[in-house]
């Protein structure tokens, strides 16, 4: 029976899909693990059943069944991870004055995406974003480029690939500042430097971008957090 399919190894995280939380009970919490869920039908029960019942009323406000999907897999799933950690205690669910959701008292940060096919999941120590985006969309970079909402070098719009990579790390970063498009993108720079992904908000910050299966994921996390396995030269 499969189990966790690990879809990519970097030197700072691991990429993994994962179809069943029953592939938790190993898990090591202090290792950093991008959770990819598939967004179907599949288990989804092994992932309603972690649901609170806060979650559970805000599930009743849904009308989508796509995104009902989307809320069960996901909530579940950081409800399992919470659960790792706290056993029995009820995850209290809150969101900031921005609308990030957060769990009370639980000394973990955690960042939530969603794309056609998958939703990804990070859960961190330490301030982490996180962001996905389907390959195959239609994006009209002429018209992102005309109308200067985003700071991104002119690299950015010289295809859809590179535009991808700028764009997935601008929505990680502020998700990772816990303030989504609340802050004007506009004052953020996204840069593409000897082939790595730098975000200038008044400091520098590094992405980390990857491509997987038709998909763009990137992820930001703290600085000093991030710097102990990657190389800021």
């Amino acid at each position: 029976m499969k189990k966790q399919i690990l879809v990519n190894t970097s030197k700072n995280f691991r990429l993994m899909e994962l179809t069943s939380p029953k592939d938790l009970s190993e898990l090591n919490l202090s290792e950093l693990v991008i959770f990819k869920l598939p967004m179907d039908l599949a288990n989804i029960d092994d992932f309603h059943k972690h649901l609170s019942q806060a979650n559970l009323e805000n599930l009743q406000k849904i009308k989508d069944e796509r995104e009902k999907i989307r809320f069960i897999k996901t909530r579940g799933l950081v409800n399992i991870l919470f659960s790792l950690e706290n056993g029995e205690a009820e995850p209290i669910w809150k969101l900031n004055e921005y609308g990030k959701p957060y769990i009370n008292g639980w000394d973990k940060d955690f960042s939530i995406s969603h794309s056609t096919e998958f939703s990804v999941v990070a859960v961190a120590s330490e301030a982490i974003g996180v962001d996905i985006e389907d390959n195959s969309r239609d994006i009209d970079l002429e018209k992102f480029k005309r109308t200067k909402f985003l700071n991104f070098d002119d690299g950015a719009y010289e295809s859809k690939e590179e535009f991808l990579m700028r764009f997935t790390a601008l929505e990680a970063y502020l998700k990772y500042i816990s303030k989504g498009f609340h802050k004007d993108a506009r004052t953020i720079s996204v840069r593409k430097v000897n082939d790595a992904i730098v975000i200038d908000d008044g400091s520098l910050i590094k992405a980390e971008v990857i491509k997987n299966g038709g998909y763009t994921i990137s992820i930001v996390m703290n600085k000093k957090a991030y710097l102990k396995g990657a190389n800021y030269g």
